[in-house]
């Protein structure tokens, strides 16, 4: 874990690096051949193996839009297509994405930590969201953990209540 020298980082910037870690602690207990990785005990959401692959995804594209908010005044950021980007989750490896998503919430928090104050009121663009800061951002990925999260817990309740046991 990174150690945050600012209030704010010490909070904020660690509950990211916190948050990858209270996934891989519910997930703690499903093998990674297991079928519960890909239940979908509600239809039209996420499996575990998708959550996962699309939090890790959501952490890259979030990571490119705060760089080129620094490196460029206010720019149109695209959106992501996330309905493209999870047709490929079935193929990914749970474990492994588990373990970049780690790395990657240590990564960023510690290069959102190097930013002075005014970078993070750098803001960016995208069409149907607005004009959004890079501390606004921080707080999007943050509400986006919590919602996963939420959702992990109740898969993992579901499934239990269903009699998969492994």
């Amino acid at each position: 874990m990174a150690k945050f020298t600012s209030y704010y980082g010490r909070y904020v910037l660690g509950a990211l690096e916190n948050n990858a870690l209270v996934l891989k602690y519910l997930l703690r207990n499903v093998p990674v051949d297991s079928p519960k990785w890909d239940a979908r005990p509600v239809p039209d959401r996420f499996t575990l193996r998708e959550i996962v692959a699309h939090l890790l995804d959501f952490d890259m594209v979030n990571r490119e839009r705060f760089e080129r908010m620094i490196r460029e005044e206010s720019p149109d950021l695209p959106n992501w297509d996330e309905e493209e980007a999870a047709r490929h989750y079935v193929n990914r490896h749970p474990g492994h994405d588990l373990e970049h998503l780690l790395e990657s919430r240590r990564s960023l928090a510690v290069w959102l930590e190097g930013l002075c104050d005014h970078k993070w009121k750098r803001t960016g663009t995208r069409p149907g969201a607005g004009t959004f800061n890079i501390k606004e951002g921080v707080a999007l990925i943050l509400g986006h953990d919590a919602y996963h999260l939420q959702q992990v817990s109740e898969w993992l309740t579901l499934l239990k209540k269903e009699g998969m046991t492994k």
